[in-house]
């Protein structure tokens, strides 16, 4: 009884001997599921919910990711954290608009993209300064970046009236319930086609052409410059082959332009 007792705990004390010196990369994490990478609601470019983000960069971004062989997820978070660079670890890639002060921060392993911000009337010539939009009704989309002229939604000077989308605020004006509309020009170039503006003009100012980059890799992740080396490779073999295209400042899916 007492030798097989004896040779029982043995036995344990074997087996949690080899237990300890037996690999375990079965358990450990690749990392690259851990991968994240923020962004923002900022449509046509970035838009849905958080758990089905859609747009002309998202798609961009998947297709990039997958030419270089990464699992990475899209997270749509607002704004200020990206601003603020209020990032946790795994946040390895952001979607980043020009910025000196923070530039530094980040690899860029892509070309920077422009799109236009504008103002939009009736009639009345364009506005040639904010000033002319002090006291009027602005229609501005919910939750929508304003890039420099965030004022326009924050100063009590200016009057803002929310929508959900930009055919809602081409409505308002068409109706003359609001004055202006402030917006992407893609946006309201594709909401636009939609609606019959029953032969009234409208006119548009661009305030500002807003730059930055879809993907934006975060310096101080520890694979950063694995990252930016997998995603510069990637971008280059899709333009190659025409995939992607680069045109006036504009970086898309080809089948997208």
């Amino acid at each position: 009884m007492f030798m097989s007792m004896f040779c029982i705990k043995r036995f344990i004390v074997l087996f949690a001997l080899i237990g300890v010196q037996l690999p375990v990369f079965s358990l450990e994490p690749t990392g690259e599921q851990d991968l994240i990478h923020y962004t923002l609601y900022y449509p046509p470019y970035w838009d849905g919910t958080q758990s089905n983000i859609v747009g002309l960069h998202s798609k961009l971004s998947r297709r990039l990711y997958a030419q270089a062989k990464l699992d990475i997820k899209i997270e749509r978070v607002p704004y200020v954290r990206i601003h603020r660079h209020v990032l946790p670890e795994n946040v390895a890639i952001v979607a980043y608009g020009i910025n000196p002060l923070t530039d530094h921060r980040y690899l860029f392993p892509i070309p920077k993209t422009k799109i236009e911000l504008k103002v939009y009337g009736l009639y009345s010539e364009p506005t040639h300064s904010l000033d002319q939009l002090e006291g009027k009704a602005i229609a501005i989309m919910r939750n929508f970046s304003l890039g420099s002229f965030e004022m326009i939604r924050e100063e009590k000077k200016y009057k803002t009236v929310s929508t959900n989308t930009a055919g809602q605020a081409i409505r308002l004006l068409l109706a003359g319930r609001v004055d202006y509309i402030v917006v992407l020009d893609e946006i309201f170039q594709k909401d636009i086609k939609e609606i019959d503006s029953k032969g009234k003009k409208i006119w548009s100012r661009t305030l500002e052409k807003l730059a930055g980059w879809p993907i934006a890799i975060v310096k101080s992740h520890p694979r950063a410059n694995e990252l930016n080396e997998k995603i510069k490779r990637a971008y280059e073999e899709l333009l190659k082959v025409g995939v992607i295209s680069y045109k006036n400042q504009q970086l898309l899916l080809t089948e997208d332009l």
